[in-house]
Parts: structure tokens; C-alpha cells; sequence
């Protein structure tokens, strides 16, 4: 067992140079119940392997720089306190992300080109983060209103552009990256993304330390780190090849997509349970910001152990994140999806136990409470890659725009979580709204228990 654990963990890393592709030739126009002669069942696999896996970590790390579990609190604390607010920039990027994907699953469906819609929401959508940087640049902190505004406005259009191109850019990996390395390709992005954020953690660390620059330099700069690898991602998501594959016979509307909605969770009731779990378990992932508050507010925990907690998430993602590609990939998504689950019920259990077993305050408190975040990371990780593994499994090439975006729409429940939390602890204690969040994980554990297998539809 170990010397196969070896020889996969070894894989992951040397896949890229010995996995042999077919098939390099230029895009076209293929007819839309078919695929083009020249298209190949691994078409792209390793450009978009490295391109994707590349982007994506570069847009993840970006995100930790002013990580919305610990950096963002901070700051909107300083800025503006409130717990509802932390909980509605979670929101906004939450609905952002959702709400723009039934209707581009009604646009991409029979078009066998979905690029362009990558290409252009990314861009589009990531303009006014640089503009709320060059704003902190040139007029400060000194209306904190509008600072706060114009914050929510530019995480919301990020969020809105990683909407837009949610469906096709699953659809292009689905269609280029074989549902058997999965679990190493998203492995592998996640422990890239890991060992950035490393990093990542020491400056942030330093920038809201004493030696640190003062306040509002210190988290203006984390902005902009923040700016400019999200924009390497950007250009990453230009690079992207397409396969062409099978699509819709002809145009979908957004109303008849939607009345469709029942039938398919009848027709797939993997599908539904799916989503519900995904609804807990995300739902959890989000509410990871008010751990830190909680620290900061009761515990006595300094500031700058956002750094500390930065490295914690990066350390149960990163090592996490190999456990969790050898599962998929040995034992399929399902089993990953329930390993999230436990990790999901696990953090809120920890944020009441740790607080009870070591003094408070206590300067070895503030260490221990970083497991908190670690088995957060490990959650985020293990939620991501099992449900998007377990969502490509179970559609056709043609049916896939509306598995993505149907799976994903039925999350927005899950998306108001935070908000609700920020509501219940403006007059309720945080235990009792964590011993609330350890049932949520309760439930989302048993689910996982009752999903049956996904079936392979496609390579």
C-alpha cells in the first residue's frame, strides 16, 4: 500500500511531463451533433493541465491576500465594524458566483465554443478590483462609507465574472482533463495554490504586525498583491485551449431551463443530493471568517495571527489536498465529498472544545486555535474537488452546461449562511451559533453517508 501511495503521489507531479497527448490540432468549428475529426478524446490534456492548474492557483493565492476568513474581517473592523458586513462581502461573492449560471448555460448549450465566455468574464469582471486599488492608493480610508461600498462593488464583480465563466470553465476542463487523473489535476492546483499561499501567510503576517506598516498602507498593499495575481489569472484564462465536443441540436431558453429544473432532479436524484450536501458543506466553508472574530473578540488573540491562521488553512489544504486526489482518483469522488463533510462538522466542534481545554487568554491559545482553520482548509478543498469530480460524472457532454449550472444555482441557499450567522451573533453568544453550525455538519455528514455512486457518462 505504501509503495502504491508512492508511485501516485509521484505521479501527480511528473504527470505533466510523461503523459503522452494526441491529437494538437488548431480549433474550429465542428457540427454540433458531432465531434470534429480532428478533435481527440484527450485533446489539450496537457497544455490545459498546466495552463488551468496554473491560473487557477495564481487567482487563489491572489484571494488569500486579503483572505476572506481572516484579512478581509480585519479590515472592514478597522474600517467599518460590523458582523453583518463580514457576512455579506461572503454573501455577495457567493451570489455573484451563483446567480449568473442558469442563464449562461441557456447562452453556451449549443454552442460548441465556450471560450470566448471565459476569456472575456474574467476580464470584464476583475476591472473594478484595480480600480478599488488605485482608489486606496489615491484617497486612503478617509470616507470610510465609501470605502466600504466601493469594496463590496469590486469583490461582487469578481465574484459575477467567476459566475459568468463557472460554465464553461468546467465544461473545458471536463472535456479536456480524463475523469481518471482528476483527482491529481485539482490536487494538483490545490497544493500549487498551497505552497504560494505559504508565502502568502509571512507577509501578511508582517504587513498587520507592529513593524509593519501602519494602517491603511498595510492592507492597501495586500490589495494590490491581491490585484496583481488575479490578473495573472486572467491572462492565464486567455492561454485556454477548447476541444470541441457534442452540444444541444439547438438554442435553450433560460425559461425553459428553468421549468426543466424538477424534472432533471427527478430524472437524477444523485443530482439533488449532491446539491443539498454541497449546500451544507460550502455553506460551512463561509462562515469560516467569524472563527477569527471570535478569537480576536473573546480570546484574546492578536491581529497579526491572521498570518498564523493564513498558514494553517494553506497546511490542511495543501496535505489534505493530496489525501483527498488519491481518494478520487483510488476510490472515487463520493468518498472525498464524505471526508469533507466530517472535516465540515469538525471545525465548529473544535472552535467550542479548544477554548475549553486551554486557558483563556493564553498565548498558546492563539496556536491551538489554528486548527480551527486547518481543518477549514482541508474542508474548502475536499468539498471543491469531490463535488465538482462527482458533478462530471454524472452528465453527458450535452447535458453538462445545465448539470453545472442547475448544482451550482441550488447552492444559493447555502450562499445566505454567513449573513444569517452575522445576524444571529449581533444578540446571540458565538457557542450556541457553533453548536448550530456542528449540527449543520452533523446533517451534511449523513447525507454523504446515503449518495450513491455517480456513473461515468463520458471519458
Amino acid at each position: 500500500m505504501a509503495r502504491r501511495s508512492g508511485r501516485d503521489l509521484l505521479g501527480w507531479f511528473t504527470f505533466l511531463m510523461s503523459h503522452r497527448v494526441a491529437g494538437q490540432g488548431r480549433m474550429h468549428q465542428a457540427p454540433q451533433n458531432s465531434v470534429s475529426r480532428d478533435t481527440q478524446p484527450e485533446e489539450h490534456t496537457r497544455w490545459n493541465f498546466a495552463i488551468i492548474t496554473t491560473e487557477a492557483s495564481a487567482f487563489m493565492s491572489g484571494i488569500a491576500w486579503t483572505d476572506p476568513a481572516t484579512v478581509l474581517p480585519l479590515f472592514i473592523g478597522l474600517v467599518f465594524p460590523s458582523t453583518i458586513l463580514i457576512g455579506l462581502v461572503t454573501v455577495l461573492q457567493r451570489l455573484g458566483w451563483i446567480l449568473p449560471q442558469l442563464p449562461m448555460a441557456a447562452i453556451v448549450g449549443h454552442r460548441p465554443q465556450r471560450l470566448p465566455y471565459l476569456r472575456w468574464g474574467v476580464f470584464v469582471g476583475r476591472l473594478p478590483l484595480l480600480a478599488f486599488v488605485l482608489y486606496l492608493w489615491f484617497k486612503g480610508v478617509g470616507s470610510p462609507p465609501a470605502v466600504i461600498l466601493f469594496m463590496l462593488l469590486a469583490y461582487f464583480s469578481v465574484a459575477l465574472g467567476n459566475g459568468v465563466v463557472a460554465v464553461p470553465w468546467q465544461d473545458i476542463i471536463a472535456k479536456s482533463i480524463p475523469g481518471r487523473i482528476r483527482g491529481r489535476f485539482f490536487g494538483t492546483m490545490q497544493f500549487i495554490t498551497a505552497v504560494a499561499t505559504i508565502g502568502v501567510g509571512f507577509v501578511v503576517r508582517w504587513m498587520l504586525g507592529p513593524r509593519g506598516p501602519h494602517f491603511p498602507i498595510n492592507y492597501t498593499i495586500l490589495f494590490t498583491l491581491a490585484a496583481f495575481f488575479i490578473t495573472i489569472s486572467t491572462v492565464g484564462c486567455w492561454l485556454v485551449r477548447e476541444p470541441i465536443r457534442p452540444v444541444l441540436d439547438r438554442p435553450q431558453s433560460l425559461r425553459n431551463l428553468l421549468g426543466n429544473v424538477r424534472p432533471l432532479l427527478r430524472k437524477e436524484p444523485s443530482l439533488l443530493v449532491l446539491s443539498v450536501v454541497a449546500l451544507l458543506g460550502f455553506g460551512l466553508s463561509a462562515t469560516t471568517p467569524f472563527y477569527i472574530v471570535y478569537g480576536t473578540t473573546r480570546l484574546g488573540v492578536q491581529a497579526q495571527a491572521a498570518g498564523v491562521y493564513i498558514w494553517a488553512a494553506t497546511l490542511g489544504s495543501a496535505s489534505f489536498s493530496l489525501i483527498w486526489a488519491h481518494l478520487n482518483d483510488r476510490f472515487g469522488p463520493r468518498a472525498v465529498v464524505r471526508g469533507a463533510c466530517l472535516c465540515a462538522a469538525l471545525a465548529p466542534a473544535l472552535a467550542l472544545a479548544i477554548p475549553a481545554v486551554v486557558s483563556v487568554p493564553s498565548p498558546v491559545l492563539a496556536y491551538v486555535f489554528g486548527l480551527v482553520f486547518l481543518v477549514a482548509g482541508a474542508t474548502l478543498a475536499g468539498m471543491w474537488m469531490g463535488t465538482n469530480n462527482y458533478l462530471l460524472e454524472l452528465a453527458t457532454h450535452q447535458e453538462r452546461p445545465r448539470y453545472i449550472a442547475v448544482f451550482n444555482t441550488l447552492a444559493l441557499p447555502g450562499a445566505t449562511m454567513p449573513l444569517l450567522i452575522g445576524w444571529l451573533l449581533s444578540f446571540t453568544p458565538f457557542r450556541p451559533v457553533f453548536a448550530l453550525l456542528l449540527a449543520c455538519g452533523a446533517a451534511a455528514v449523513y447525507l454523504s453517508w446515503r449518495m450513491p455512486l455517480p456513473h461515468l457518462r463520458h471519458p
